[in-house]
């Protein structure tokens, strides 16, 4: 296990620069975990309040499987988005007719 630093609110990771980490925790804008996992990379770690308790992206899964992942779901959500602009330009352009 590994010291991490998060931000207060959000959740998102912040350091895992001791002093940096202890200086924004005395200023009340991060928290201080002592369990963070040592091999995994910072973006997929979330801060869970509820639980006081780090939250892993696709937890289970190598560095580079979750990077797949996220990919695939970063690629998915825009082939959505765009399929949704496309029938609302075709909604309009019906309209117009």
């Amino acid at each position: 296990m590994a010291t991490y630093y998060f931000r207060v609110g959000t959740g998102e990771p912040f350091t895992d620069k001791t002093d940096a980490g202890d200086d924004a925790v005395a200023k009340g804008q991060a928290v201080k975990v002592d369990n963070a996992p040592a091999s995994v990379e910072s973006w997929r770690m979330t801060y869970n309040f509820s639980t006081n308790s780090v939250d892993v992206y696709e937890d289970g899964k190598s560095n580079d499987e979750a990077q797949t992942a996220k990919k695939a779901a970063i690629d998915a959500q825009a082939a959505s988005e765009s399929a949704a602009l496309k029938q609302a330009q075709k909604d309009l352009d019906a309209a117009d007719a």
